[in-house]
């Protein structure tokens, strides 16, 4: 389990050193050293152990004055544990969990040990809170609270929709567009001038259009003659003489006068 710890062994010639903690009320951040009260005897080397047991798994350093590397680290070495040839410990920047039991043991020269323990305790830095101003109470007559502002998410919510209705807009509109162009060329190619009716129905024929006599105009092939060396001066500023009226051919004549009698029979 470890091993026998330094300190439950009785060893003649073990003396008891004194180790203090400076400051005595250390705070997170702060360095701490663990001094040792400094006797008349040379130090061979020393050992920092923090934790109960004195043994590897718990040992920080060992220290050996006047070698050119004398400090050696341990398992429990942090990197801010500085060693001192008088056997003090440096521990930089203490945290709330370096608090613990911490050890030394102080080999002598030419012979002979010392022995040191102390309990470090890190406490947080006390933290000054000012007054507490409290809003004054509403009256009703004011001005309304400022709201707080929107969230991004809310934001970019804002915006998707925004672009989703333009979207939607878009496409209606374009639709609109592309059935007034399709029926107007539908229109065009079915010969059609008018408009449709709401409902989109052609107006109902009259039952007299199958009935009634259809007059049709044509171009009389004939032309007046003209006299021969004579050219009819023309007053710019009057207005164009009427062409006179065609003169109707004989056989339209005819089927006018049958149209005529098939009419007057069938009203009888």
């Amino acid at each position: 389990m470890g091993g026998p710890c330094f300190w439950d062994i009785p060893y003649k010639g073990v003396l008891f050193a004194v180790v203090h903690v400076i400051p005595e009320a250390p705070s997170v951040g702060q360095n701490v050293t663990l001094s040792v009260e400094g006797g008349l005897e040379p130090l061979r080397h020393f050992d920092w152990y923090r934790g109960r047991l004195a043994d590897g798994s718990t040992r920080i350093f060992s220290y050996f004055p006047g070698q050119g590397r004398p400090q050696r680290n341990g398992v429990q070495f942090t990197g801010r544990e500085v060693g001192f040839p008088n056997g003090s410990l440096l521990l930089r920047g203490a945290q709330a969990n370096d608090s613990g039991t911490y050890r030394v043991a102080l080999q002598l020269v030419p012979q002979g040990s010392e022995k040191g323990t102390v309990e470090l305790r890190v406490s947080a830095p006390a933290t000054t809170l000012g007054p507490r101003t409290l809003p004054p109470p509403s009256s009703g007559t004011g001005p309304p609270p400022a709201t707080a502002a929107p969230s991004t998410p809310q934001v970019l919510g804002w915006v998707v929709a925004g672009v989703v209705v333009g979207i939607l807009l878009t496409g209606a509109l374009g639709a609109v567009v592309i059935y007034h162009l399709v029926l107007r060329r539908s229109d065009l190619a079915g010969g059609s001038t008018g408009k449709l009716d709401p409902k989109g129905k052609k107006p109902p024929r009259s039952p007299r259009d199958d009935t009634e006599p259809i007059y049709e105009v044509m171009e009389s092939p004939l032309e007046l003659p003209q006299p021969e060396g004579r050219n009819p001066k023309t007053d710019p500023r009057a207005p164009p003489a009427m062409p006179l009226p065609p003169q109707p051919d004989p056989n339209y004549m005819e089927l006018l006068q049958r149209a005529e009698s098939m009419y007057a029979q069938i009203q009888r």
